[in-house]
C-alpha cells in the first residue's frame, strides 16, 4: 500500500501520536483500529478502507454498524499501518495502530482503557483550520479529493482533528494553497 501524500514530513506528523510508544516500528505486525468517526463521508471512508485492505469484496459498511472501536485490518507492516492511519484521518476517522500481539493477548478492560486514553490525546482534539485557497490544478483537485471530498466550497473554515489539521496545512501550503491552523484552535475533547 502506498500513498503519494505520505512523504517523510507527513510520516513525522502522523508519528506524533501516542501509539508510537506502544507500536515501535520493529514490531512485525499491527492492527489498525478505528476508534471514532468525527465527521465523515461514508463513500470516502469505504474507499479508504478498500485501499487499506486491498480487498474490494470485503463489505466494511456492515462493520460500520457495529459499536466502535473495530479492527479495520490486522497483520499490517508498520508502513502499511501508517498509510492506513493517514487514509482514515484524511476521512475524519480517528484510528490507531497497535501490535497484533497486544490485541491478541490483552484483556477487554485493558484495551478499552487504552483506546479511551488514546482518544483523549491532543492529536485528536478538535481544531479549526482555515482554507483560503487551493490551486485549480491536478494537485489541488487531488488535495480536495484526499482531504475534503468533491463537494467542498473554498474558502471555508473547518473543525477537524488536530492531526488532520496539521497534515492539511502542510500539504495545502506545499501545493501552493493557503491554509492555516487557527491560533488557539485546539479545543478540548
Amino acid at each position: 500500500m502506498a500513498s503519494p501524500w505520505l512523504d517523510t514530513e507527513t510520516k513525522a506528523l502522523l508519528k506524533k501520536s501516542p501509539p508510537l510508544k506502544l507500536a515501535p516500528p520493529d514490531t512485525s505486525a499491527f492492527s489498525l483500529i478505528l476508534l471514532s468517526l468525527y465527521r465523515y463521508d461514508v463513500s470516502r471512508l469505504l474507499r479508504a478502507v478498500a485501499r487499506i485492505r486491498s480487498d474490494t469484496d470485503f463489505d466494511f459498511s456492515k462493520r460500520l454498524r457495529q459499536k466502535l472501536p473495530i479492527i479495520v485490518k490486522d497483520g499490517l507492516s508498520h508502513n502499511d499501518a501508517l498509510v492506513g492511519q493517514f487514509e482514515l484521518i484524511s476521512c475524519d476517522a480517528i484510528s490507531v495502530y497497535i501490535p497484533d500481539r497486544v490485541i491478541r493477548n490483552a484483556t477487554c478492560e485493558y484495551l478499552n482503557g487504552l483506546f479511551d486514553t488514546l482518544l483523549k490525546s491532543e492529536e485528536f482534539a478538535e481544531s479549526k483550520i482555515e482554507i483560503d485557497a487551493i490551486p485549480d490544478d491536478e494537485k489541488g483537485h487531488e488535495f480536495i479529493d484526499q482531504f475534503l471530498g468533491k463537494r467542498h466550497q473554498i474558502p471555508s473554515t473547518l473543525r477537524v482533528p488536530y492531526k488532520k489539521a496539521r497534515i492539511m496545512a502542510y500539504w495545502g501550503n506545499r501545493i501552493g494553497g493557503r491554509i492555516r491552523l487557527l491560533a488557539g484552535s485546539r479545543l478540548p475533547s
